[in-house]
């Protein structure tokens, strides 16, 4: 069971796509999916009659956001809101429940079935390299101003930073896998490694390939002799950095420009957001009010501050706006201090064990963290099969996490 909701949170765009692509405009397939992980932890919970104290973070949360919901004065429709921002947390404790052999195994698991997922891409660019707008077409997405004359990989995923964020995926399960597992590296597993590379930066996708190279920068790669370990990394890091910068310059000229021009929409988010939060300062605006997928059906708050379709974009292109896009700012809005209680929780997994005592598990769970919070800033990670995927992720490499416990030793 746990390989096929892994399977399914990987397919979960595509079979978005094809739900709306039916004609169907109502999506629900992540909170299916997130219930039915409900339901499996609280079937695990009452065999094994104990749940880690961790948990008491979650009720916490959930007992902070349904007293601003009634204090605020927007119940029923943002329990809907709490019930979406939940789910990570459902996939973190339930995948947290199992033994650390039944963790590595299913990291091992991970790793087949991403390879198989990697092939299936690479057969996929294929067609793309052919006629990538009619595939584009087939998917249902538009295409954006990015890569080589318009052409870039998306993939089943159908866009490129989702099929990015699949591939740095890759690459951190793929080295703890081979370096924290302890398995000999074979030339077919370099080979995989080197084609999901490749694929990750045919997808154009600026945050994530970069974050692909800085984890393969930093990886604390085996070497017998320290010289010709930092000799390397020396010549590593001109490579990545001259590639990066040729890379982005190339090929995202039109796009830096605009994201360091002081009316890039992404700032005009983060500025109404502060300006909002100034006014519902320490709380938050409540659930399901700004920038989220329920604010759609309570837009006073849209009213109040006069946002309007520039940021919203929904009305104009039937699809998430732009506002969608600069997550973290909002979420903080909405929910205002009790973002204190998930970053405790990322604390306790930052300060936390590895079920391998060594130093490439205990880098890979830290990265993942850094990686996940950077990409929080721009994209909804926290209510997205990618996110959701990262939390099975760090709760198979850490160990049980307890609230009690403070480690004075790193």
């Amino acid at each position: 069971m746990r390989k096929l909701i892994f399977i399914l949170l990987i397919l979960q765009p595509f079979i978005v796509k094809l739900v709306y692509k039916g004609g169907f405009q109502i999506n629900v397939f992540n909170e299916l999916l997130s219930l039915l992980v409900l339901i499996l932890f609280i079937f695990r919970v009452l065999i094994k009659k104990r749940v880690n104290n961790s948990f008491l973070i979650y009720i916490c949360f959930l007992i902070y956001t349904l007293l601003l919901g009634i204090y605020r004065d927007i119940m029923p429709l943002s329990l809907f809101q709490i019930l979406i921002y939940s789910q990570f947390f459902f996939y973190f404790f339930y995948f947290q429940s199992f033994s650390d052999q039944e963790k590595s195994d299913m990291i091992k698991s991970m790793k087949n079935i991403m390879d198989f997922i990697v092939i299936l891409i690479a057969i996929i660019a294929v067609i793309e390299v052919i006629d990538y707008q009619s595939f584009r077409d087939f998917i249902g997405v538009h295409s954006v101003n990015r890569g080589i004359n318009g052409f870039y990989l998306i993939s089943f995923f159908g866009s490129g930073p989702s099929l990015a964020i699949f591939i740095s995926l890759y690459v951190f399960v793929w080295h703890y896998y081979y370096y924290a597992l302890g398995n000999q590296i074979s030339r077919k597993g370099i080979s995989y490694l080197f084609l999901a590379i490749v694929l990750g930066v045919l997808s154009f996708s600026r945050k994530e390939t970069l974050f692909i190279f800085m984890f393969i920068l930093l990886f604390p790669y085996p070497s017998k002799s320290k010289l010709r370990k930092w000799l390397k990394r020396l010549i590593l890091s001109i490579a990545i950095f001259a590639g990066l910068l040729y890379y982005y310059l190339t090929f995202f000229e039109s796009a830096n420009r605009k994201g360091f021009d002081s009316g890039y929409i992404r700032w005009k988010i983060m500025a109404k957001s502060i300006e909002v939060y100034s006014d519902y300062f320490p709380f938050g605006t409540g659930a399901g009010t700004f920038g989220s997928r329920v604010s759609l059906m309570m837009p006073h708050i849209y009213e109040e501050y006069n946002v309007g379709q520039g940021m919203l974009g929904w009305e104009a292109t039937n699809s998430r706006g732009p506002i969608y896009d600069a997550f973290l700012s909002t979420f903080v809005t909405e929910i205002g201090v009790g973002v204190l209680l998930i970053m405790f929780l990322f604390y306790k997994l930052l300060e936390s064990k590895t079920i391998l005592r060594n130093n490439y598990s205990v880098f890979i769970k830290n990265f993942i963290l850094i990686y996940l919070l950077s990409l929080s800033f721009f994209v909804p990670m926290l209510t997205n099969s990618f996110g959701y995927i990262i939390m099975i992720i760090l709760s198979s490499i850490a160990c049980n996490i307890s609230l009690f416990k403070i480690r004075t030793r790193y």
